[in-house]
């Protein structure tokens, strides 16, 4: 179907795809993303951010690349806790940092490592912020250069509280280098060391400037994947810090309007992405084919296509790829009419039997060369990860695609039906079904010697049509 429909400038193949049924549901929801584009865009011309000096010249670099450490941020962490090593750095009593309902939120850690799944978690003693909505500070990444920025925690000993809870490793921002002591579990048992871990947690919360909230060293692990997150992790962190644009006495505010513009654009390309032929679930499956096409030579670097695919459209009773193999290579130029439908026949034929044809030299010697072409072509489609069906399967060793090769050879040589039916044990109705189907194979490949120019090849499709259209395969219904 794919040449078939290359051969039609007129078509293009997504529109093709977007009527399939596997794409239905997707292509419902279109005007739905399309509304939502609109409603987006409308909210994005909202957003009126007055000139600013000092801000204009890099505070879109500065507010990317702090999305870009935040989102680094989160990889690392994933992939820290995916190894050994980076599980144990997920210490007991560890100081954390993470995001809750969008506020940033301090924690203790009170098990190693996390929970196992699709979305682990991490067990943490929550101290407090007194806060149930965000503000502009929230959106800065948690950076040194940020932190003297960052709405200062509960100070006072009577405003310091704490409960246990299950956060989500995505939402965690800071993994810090303190270990803390006399917090757990003195919090839980009151009496001096309760007054002790409450004074010690109040001096904790008196600046994010402290060294305490510094960030733990992860260059202990020598992970080369991780090492190269590190780096690039840096690289943005500096860039981050470095913008003119954090001088700007109304920095916070810009950011935050930033920050808006920043999540409706991301919204907008997202549904743009759903809308697009990318989206497409069969695209990648299209693509892929189209490389083993490329790769055959069935099709040029441009996708227009070849000799090689002008043959292949004429084949519709068998597989196509092979099958054209088989004719440009001149395969069947060696053997003769009857020789020639008999190997035919694997391509027709696909039901288990038992019985094992006794086959002449020269059918042996096709059989082998059909398996040849058959594995080259499956090698290509399995290095781009083509995904056939057990029908459209060319596969010529492990199923049983010979059985009727010697009944068909003794068929086209004359031989009586009833004196056929005792080679095999296949019944008689799949022997008339595929010798019926043979005839429309041979048609098919006469129209490829046709478009080739091989009359020597036409000429004996021909009177392989002749030899098999006999008796009881030729009748048009056995009740007439």
């Amino acid at each position: 179907m794919i040449l078939n429909l290359l051969r039609v400038e007129a078509l293009k193949i997504e529109e093709m795809i977007k009527r399939s049924f596997s794409e239905h549901a997707t292509q419902q929801l279109l005007p739905e993303h399309e509304k939502q584009v609109k409603i987006s865009e409308a909210d994005l011309a909202k957003i009126k951010r007055e000139p600013c000096d000092i801000c204009d010249v890099d505070l879109e670099a500065c507010h990317q690349a702090g999305q870009e450490y935040m989102q680094l941020t989160l990889d690392l962490h994933l992939g820290v806790l995916g190894t050994p090593v980076g599980r144990r750095m997920f210490a007991p009593r560890k100081l954390v940092v993470y995001m809750k309902d969008g506020v940033r939120t301090p924690g203790i850690l009170l098990r190693e490592g996390a929970t196992s799944g699709p979305n682990p978690t991490i067990h943490v003693l929550e101290i407090r912020t007194r806060r149930d909505v965000r503000d502009s500070t929230d959106l800065l990444p948690f950076l040194p250069e940020y932190r003297e920025m960052m709405t200062k925690l509960p100070q006072a000993k009577k405003h310091i509280s704490t409960k246990t809870l299950w956060v989500p490793v995505t939402d965690l921002i800071c993994v810090t280098k303190t270990t803390l002591k006399g917090i757990v579990p003195e919090i839980f048992q009151g009496g001096d060391g309760y007054n002790a871990a409450v004074a010690e947690l109040s001096r904790l919360c008196q600046s994010w400037s402290l060294p305490e909230w510094d960030e733990l060293d992860w260059s202990k692990i020598k992970d080369m994947t991780t090492r190269e997150l590190l780096e690039k992790r840096r690289q943005v962190a500096e860039a981050a810090q470095q913008g003119a644009c954090i001088s700007c006495p109304e920095f916070l505010k810009h950011y935050a309007m930033r920050q808006d513009e920043w999540v409706i654009k991301e919204n907008i390309h997202q549904l743009r992405q759903l809308m697009s032929d990318q989206n497409l679930q069969l695209l990648p499956d299209y693509e892929q084919r189209i490389q083993v096409l490329r790769d055959l030579s069935f099709i040029d670097e441009t996708s227009r296509v070849e000799l090689k695919g002008k043959v292949a459209c004429e084949i519709h009773s068998a597989d196509e790829l092979v099958l054209t193999e088989l004719i440009l290579d001149n395969v069947l130029a060696a053997y003769e009419p009857a020789e020639i439908v008999a190997l035919l026949s694997a391509f027709v034929f696909q039901e288990k039997t038992d019985t094992v044809p006794t086959l002449t030299p020269n059918l042996k010697a096709g059989m082998a060369t059909i398996i040849e072409i058959s594995e080259k072509v499956n090698a290509v489609q399995t290095l781009h990860q083509v995904i056939l069906s057990t029908e459209d399967s060319n596969d010529f060793v492990s199923r049983p695609r010979f059985g009727l090769v010697e009944v068909v050879y003794e068929w086209a040589r004359g031989m009586s039906f009833r004196n056929i039916t005792d080679l095999t044990d296949v019944l008689e109705g799949t022997i008339v079904r595929v010798i019926t189907r043979l005839d429309e194979t041979c048609r098919e490949v006469k129209n490829a010697a046709r478009i080739v120019g091989d009359p020597e090849l036409f000429l004996k499709m021909q009177k392989c049509q002749e030899m098999i259209k006999r008796d009881i395969t030729a009748v048009a219904s056995l009740y007439m």
